[in-house]
This record gives structure tokens, C-alpha cells and sequence, in this order.
């Protein structure tokens, strides 16, 4: 998530803007329907680094086997996805669509 957020972060001012989130959506496809809005948790119409990689995530809830909220090379190609409601973030519950620490219907 870190990567991704320096990778939109074009102007390097640590927020991203609305004109700057679109690169999150085409570099990972589990954020192509992703909306400015849901990460923009005190709502001054930009995210910052926390908001962004603080969030619970789908893309690590489905590819963090070993539950150490971080995704290996290895755990990519392995391609394994967690028991429905498992996996996600320790504490935060499951990482699934719609689960305690997924996105739900819609970001």
C-alpha cells in the first residue's frame, strides 16, 4: 500500500488528490472501483499516507496467507485466498469482500 500511495503521490506533498487517485485504480485491479471517498476518512478531500495504507485491505486480506499484513513475491505466486471471513488483518477480523476488515459492496 505504501508503494502504491508514492507511486500516486506525483507531486510528493504526502496527500493524494482526487486527480492523483486514479493511478491507484489502474495499478492494482482490486482498487478499480475504489472511490476517493472511502479512504478519505476526515473528509478534506484528499488522503493521506495513513488513510491510505492504514485501511484494511482487500488486496492483503486475499493474498496475505500467513496473516502478517504484508504480501510476499511468494505469496502472490502462490495465489491462495483465505477462508471466507479469514485472513485480513490480525485483529481486525476477515479480510473479505464485505467481512469485517473488507470493503463491502462498494468502496
Amino acid at each position: 500500500m505504501d508503494q502504491l500511495f508514492r507511486l500516486a503521490d506525483k507531486n510528493r506533498d504526502g496527500y493524494l488528490s482526487a486527480s492523483e487517485f486514479p493511478v491507484i485504480r489502474r495499478a492494482e485491479r482490486s482498487f478499480a472501483q475504489a472511490e476517493l471517498g472511502y479512504f478519505d476518512d476526515n473528509g478534506d478531500g484528499k488522503i493521506s499516507r495513513s488513510e491510505l495504507v492504514d485501511k484494511p485491505s482487500r488486496f492483503i486480506g486475499q493474498y496475505d496467507s500467513n496473516a502478517d499484513c504484508k504480501v510476499t513475491a511468494a505469496e502472490l505466486r502462490g495465489g491462495t485466498s483465505p477462508a471466507p471471513g479469514g485472513g485480513g488483518r490480525p485483529g481486525r477480523g476477515g479480510g473479505g469482500p464485505g467481512g469485517a476488515g473488507g470493503f463491502g459492496p462498494k468502496f
